[in-house]
């Protein structure tokens, strides 16, 4: 299914500023990338560019960051009273079930780094937060400064 980049970039920045910042690279290449068809095998009509999400695990990673954004304070905190040998053990034990009570999905080790464009979860470029495959696409198609094939 082929949909518009610059359209598909545009609702997933719209979306999540604070959690998926665009790079400042693919904002710059926005009015290029709506000439690129991109290759989504992944598009289903409920998580489609209509919502910003071009699948489901796009959509559920969306909503782990937002859940990290609002416990990781006081997950760092209970985590370093935990954590502290000072303290007494009493202490130490109530910050253990009280971290034990917060969501899962706070903890940020359960992020994924993910293609802003397709919701790749493996094998993303991190510099420019895309997947492998779409990394190659723009590179084929001159789309990223400063990249060039291999050639010897």
């Amino acid at each position: 299914m082929m949909l518009n980049n610059a359209k598909l970039l545009k609702n997933v920045a719209n979306k999540s500023s604070s959690c998926f910042p665009v790079p400042k690279l693919l904002e710059n290449l926005m009015p290029a990338l709506s000439l690129i068809p991109v290759r989504t095998e992944y598009t289903r009509p409920g998580y489609g560019s209509r919502y910003g999400f071009t699948n489901w695990p796009m959509k559920k990673d969306y909503t782990k960051r937002q859940c990290v954004k609002e416990n990781f304070v006081t997950r760092m905190r209970l985590n370093a009273i935990r954590k502290n040998n000072i303290l007494p053990l009493e202490l130490r034990q109530i910050a253990d079930k009280e971290i034990a009570e917060e969501p899962r999905d706070s903890n940020p080790i359960r992020l994924v780094n993910r293609c802003v464009l397709t919701g790749r979860g493996r094998g993303t470029v991190q510099h420019y937060r895309v997947s492998r495959i779409m990394w190659r696409h723009f590179a084929d198609y001159n789309k990223l400064s400063g990249v060039k094939r291999a050639c010897w």
